[in-house]
């Protein structure tokens, strides 16, 4: 049988790495042992994730989709995003971003296809960390909000998106800016008079943000 070129590029990284002496054979061997077994465990928790969506939206489902070009692409974009990670959470969103295009049309919750697309590049591209600073600014950002409103932004400032957590001030600025990039987080103009280590730097979850949260990473 033919090897894939993941397999193909694995084998190639292990003979390079074979090649240094005395420690390079027991890293090599670690990476075969261990890079196969942890891309299977992903796949079988993308699995085990669709197994729990599908049966929570077993009428919401419209399974003519799945002959279509756009599931194809959505589901291709998730699978690569799973088999190059092993976190939890990413594994998730992938697998929501499957259940999602698999809905009806009209569904309250299913996204059109241009904007499926673009928070299932997202889910792949964005780290964990930046993922969980989103989920920081989504939890403080709404409750302090008087009124829930659908399509509408949430300030919040950056000394409130600071609260326990342990990240340095400039490199969580940089995570911010991510999600700025991929609009779930909007920056407005910066304050005249400005704090210490960006405290009130003034930042907006937006609708886009808040669909991403609750339809992808919590859904």
């Amino acid at each position: 049988m033919k090897k894939q070129k993941s397999e193909h590029a694995l084998a190639i990284i292990k003979a390079g790495i074979s090649a240094v002496p005395v420690v390079g054979g027991p890293i090599a061997s670690l990476i075969g042992d261990y890079v196969p077994t942890a891309t299977q465990q992903s796949i079988e928790g993308m699995i085990a994730y669709l197994v729990e969506y599908l049966e929570r939206l077993r009428d919401r489902i419209d399974t003519v989709v799945i002959s279509k070009d756009e599931f194809t692409d959505h589901f291709k974009s998730a699978y690569l995003c799973v088999v190059r990670t092993t976190r939890g959470e990413k594994i998730r969103a992938a697998s929501a971003v499957i259940a999602n295009a698999l809905l009806k049309p009209g569904d309250p919750d299913k996204f059109s296809y241009s904007e499926l697309d673009h928070l299932a590049r997202a889910v792949d591209e964005l780290s964990v960390g930046v993922i969980h600073v989103l989920g920081v600014v989504y939890d403080r950002a709404l409750p302090a909000a008087d009124q829930r409103q659908p399509e509408k932004s949430y300030r919040i400032d950056f000394h409130q998106i600071r609260v326990d957590l342990s990240y340095e001030p400039s490199l969580l600025l940089g995570l911010l800016e991510e999600l700025r990039a991929k609009n779930l987080v909007h920056q407005w103009a910066l304050p005249s008079v400005r704090e210490p280590e960006y405290g009130n730097y003034p930042f907006e979850l937006t609708p886009l943000g808040v669909r991403f949260v609750e339809r992808l990473l919590r859904w």
